[in-house]
C-alpha cells in the first residue's frame, strides 16, 4: 500500500504556498477592519460548514468573529431565494468583513448573500475552487458566481465532486481535497492577521 493521499497533499501544498501574497493581503484587510471595530463574519456552504465552525471556534479574542448559520443545514442552498433566510439573521456593523467558503461558488443562497454583502458596502473574502468555479455555470438566474463579488479570492483548488484520488479497478473516485486545503489557507491567514494586529 502507498500513502497516495499524503503524496497528493505534498503536491497540493506547493500550489497553496503560491497563495502567500493573497493570504497576507487577506490578513491586512481583516486586521484593518478589526482595528476599526469590525468583526469577521463567516459563512460556508454545506460541504465546508465544519471547516467554518472549526475556524470560528478557535479565533483568538483579538479577532471578534461571528459564525452565520446555514439554515436547515444548507439543504435548500440550491434554491433561488433562500439567501434571504441567511440575510434575515444577520446583525452587522459597517466595519464588519465577510469570509465566505464555497468550493463551487454557484449555489443561489451564497450568491444572494454575497450580492447583499457588496450592495451594503462590506469587504468580502472568499475561499473557492477558482478554476472549478470559473468553468461551471451559476445556478442563479443572474448568472453570477461567488468569485465575481469578491474583493479577494483564496483558491483551495477544489475539483468537481471534490475528489482527489481514483481507483480505476472499481471506477471509484474518493478522498476530498477541499477541507484540508481550506483550513490550511484559513489558519495561515489567521497567523498573518494576528502578526499584523500585534505589530
Amino acid at each position: 500500500m502507498s500513502l497516495r493521499y499524503f503524496d497528493y497533499y505534498q503536491q497540493l501544498e506547493k500550489k497553496l504556498r503560491i497563495e502567500e501574497p493573497l493570504m497576507v493581503q487577506a490578513a491586512s484587510l481583516i486586521a484593518r477592519q478589526v482595528s476599526l471595530g469590525g468583526r469577521l463574519q463567516i459563512f460556508a456552504s454545506r460541504t465546508l460548514s465544519g471547516i467554518a465552525f472549526e475556524f470560528w471556534e478557535h479565533l483568538p479574542e483579538m479577532i471578534p468573529g461571528k459564525l452565520i448559520e446555514n439554515p436547515a443545514n444548507g439543504i435548500y442552498e440550491t434554491l433561488e431565494g433562500t439567501g434571504k433566510a441567511i440575510i434575515d439573521q444577520l446583525s452587522v456593523k459597517q466595519a464588519d468583513i465577510f469570509l465566505l467558503l464555497s468550493n463551487e461558488g454557484r449555489d443561489p443562497s451564497i450568491v444572494e448573500l454575497a450580492q447583499w454583502i457588496k450592495s451594503n458596502g462590506h469587504l468580502l473574502i472568499i475561499v473557492t475552487g477558482f478554476d472549478l468555479s470559473r468553468s461551471i455555470k451559476s445556478q442563479h438566474s443572474n448568472g453570477l458566481r461567488l468569485f465575481e463579488f469578491a474583493d479577494l479570492v483564496l483558491d483551495n483548488h477544489a475539483q468537481m465532486n471534490d475528489t482527489a484520488l481514483s481507483l480505476s479497478e472499481v471506477e471509484l473516485a474518493l478522498c476530498d481535497s477541499s477541507s484540508i486545503a481550506t483550513i490550511l489557507l484559513l489558519q495561515q491567514t489567521l497567523y498573518f492577521t494576528v502578526c499584523q494586529l500585534i505589530r
